[in-house]
């Protein structure tokens, strides 16, 4: 995710229409970022009247951020809006969007809509027999094994409870809708978060989570998180994100527990249209029975990449993940251990909205291996997906 950071890139026009020095300009420029933490209007102002001295798309852009800041969503979303047409390089178009979803939640809501193929939407074996105790069973599904269409939608808004205040009520809703009822998936979230925005960016977050499967409850989640971004002046940036809480099972109240999970990332810019992104985290998942307690691991490797003669642009991620329980499951006999890999493409075009939606393509493949062959299994999820940008 993408926070509050300067952009660092100049355009064509940047100062050639300066009458002034470019030294002076560069003077009231860094002091108007410096005021962008504890006077963003006094900032907007400033960058207002540098604005339109040097048309710099630089300029605009922090222009842009700290009339957000300010509170002035509508003058905001029109500077950012201009800027994201115009030739600008990846990183920053991936930061504008993430201020202009931002402003649409706030100012109605962000939504997100998919349309997809799913291989193995239920997460099934493509074992057909299982040895327990020794014995060796035939197995039969209960539910289709076959691949799936799914719809996916997904709607998020949230409203500042006092302005400038930096209090947020925000909800989350995202359905799957399959062909076969029984994998139909829908999780809500509700929370109220406190934001502090300035050249970095650093939230906490107490919020409530619910997830429903086939129709009913599959668990709830009372939890509290933080995220905090470091900005660089290099357009890098870097982080680390941790949320916990307990884990209730209504259904299944072996499960039910506590969960801790955590993250750190950074994202490196090498090119204009290049960039390369890390990311290792992990959870402790506790259970009223041991056996299905576990300790996880990921790490991930990811790039962005993009051509401006055809404003095409490619996200690809590759995680490996590992999954290690505590002790002896009471069925199988022996204590489960998983691994897996992940891996994700998006391609899309930078350029295209359609009614503020840009669509992309996306496929993901996942596999998990496990010394318990009945949870092994493959997976691969394609399709099309519209993400709301403004």
């Amino acid at each position: 995710m993408l926070l509050v950071a300067p952009f660092f890139f100049i355009g064509s026009q940047s100062y050639a229409a300066v009458a002034r020095e470019p030294a002076l300009v560069q003077k009231e420029f860094e002091e108007a970022i410096g005021m962008m933490g504890y006077s963003p209007e006094a900032a907007a102002a400033k960058f207002g009247e540098l604005y339109q001295e040097t048309k710099a798309p630089r300029i605009q852009l922090e222009w842009a951020r700290s009339l957000y800041l300010a509170g002035r969503l509508a003058e905001a979303k029109e500077q950012f809006i201009d800027v994201i047409n115009k030739e600008i390089p990846i990183t920053v178009r991936d930061k504008i969007e993430w201020y202009l979803s931002e402003i649409q939640k706030r100012q109605s809501a962000k939504v997100y809509i998919g349309l997809y193929q799913d291989s193995n939407p239920g997460y099934i074996t493509s074992a057909r027999t299982v040895s327990i105790f020794g014995q060796t069973l035939s197995y039969q599904p209960a539910v289709n094994t076959n691949s799936e269409t799914g719809l996916g939608v997904g709607v998020e808004a949230e409203r500042e409870l006092v302005p400038q205040s930096g209090y947020f009520a925000q909800a989350n809703i995202n359905t799957a809708t399959y062909q076969t009822s029984a994998f139909n998936k829908q999780d809500m979230d509700v929370s109220f978060v406190k934001r502090w925005q300035d050249y970095n960016y650093k939230d906490l977050r107490v919020g409530y989570e619910r997830m429903l499967y086939g129709g009913s409850t599959l668990f709830d989640y009372a939890y509290v998180s933080s995220k905090w971004v470091f900005n660089l002046p290099s357009q890098d940036y870097y982080g680390f994100f941790i949320k916990g809480g307990p884990l209730t099972y209504p259904n299944y109240t072996y499960l039910s527990g506590s969960q801790t999970q955590a993250n750190v990332f950074y994202n490196h810019n090498i090119t204009r249209d290049l960039t390369l992104y890390l990311e290792a985290g992990g959870d402790k998942t506790f259970a009223s029975q041991p056996a299905y307690s576990s300790n996880g691991f990921y790490g991930t490797l990811g790039t962005q990449v993009a051509w401006d003669s055809t404003n095409i642009q490619a996200n690809l991620k590759a995680s490996i993940l590992q999954r290690n329980y505590m002790d002896s499951d009471p069925l199988w006999g022996e204590t489960r251990r998983d691994s897996g890999q992940l891996y994700w493409l998006s391609i899309t075009k930078r350029d295209l909205y359609i009614l503020g939606l840009r669509p992309s393509i996306d496929i993901t493949y996942q596999t998990n291996n496990s010394n318990i062959p009945f949870f092994a299994y493959n997976k691969l999820f394609g399709g099309i997906f519209f993400k709301n940008v403004y």
